[in-house]
């Protein structure tokens, strides 16, 4: 379970609930047709790690993403998909991946307190940085609201709480049998059908 974050490049320029799907699957799908801007991504990847020591940047195709260069990923943009940023700290866990027209931030439901606010006061100023460098918006799905976050703060910390300062209830609501019947504990290994 996470709580996950979308900023992406609006075509309306109007924050817009509806406007984050599409936009989101055309940059999921390789063989879609989009605006593919690798300038834009590595410097948005640049400001981030910038920022914040704790991040890292790695693309899977290229390695440590400090030795990328304009001119590498221009020759090699098709393979060039994501480029994902994750923390280096182990109490403050948070996963970026920065695609072409969007940027999916995640974080599990770990944090509490005051770790948390820590954790939401990292995101924001993540989110404002991407705002700065792309002009990006915001979309977050656990609260339904798309916004620009040069116009509104991001408040997703009493959302979050609401569901990591409960996730034993949570999970133990999940594991509970309320149906009465035995279930029945099955001994073959996952791959086998027979």
């Amino acid at each position: 379970m996470s709580y996950d974050i979308y900023l992406y490049k609006s075509k309306t320029g109007i924050p817009d609930e509806d406007e984050p799907d599409a936009i989101i699957g055309a940059d999921m799908d390789k063989w879609a047709e989009k605006e593919i801007n690798a300038l834009i991504k590595l410097s948005i990847v640049k400001a981030l790690t910038e920022h914040d020591p704790r991040l890292e940047a790695l693309d899977f195709h290229y390695g440590d993403i400090s030795k990328l260069s304009l001119k590498t990923i221009e020759e090699e943009k098709n393979k060039f998909d994501h480029i994902e940023i994750n923390t280096s700290d182990g109490d403050f866990i948070v996963t970026i991946i920065v695609y072409d027209n969007h940027i999916f931030i995640t974080t599990p439901y770990f944090h509490t307190g005051a770790n948390a606010q820590e954790l939401f006061k990292g995101i924001h100023s993540y989110i404002r940085i991407i705002r700065e460098t792309a002009g990006y918006f915001v979309y977050d799905p656990q609260t339904g609201q798309a916004f620009d976050p040069a116009e509104n703060n991001f408040d997703g910390l009493n959302k979050y709480l609401s569901v990591s300062e409960h996730l034993d209830e949570i999970i133990n609501l999940g594991n509970n049998n309320s149906s009465g019947v035995e279930k029945k504990e099955n001994k073959k290994p996952w791959w086998k059908i027979w």
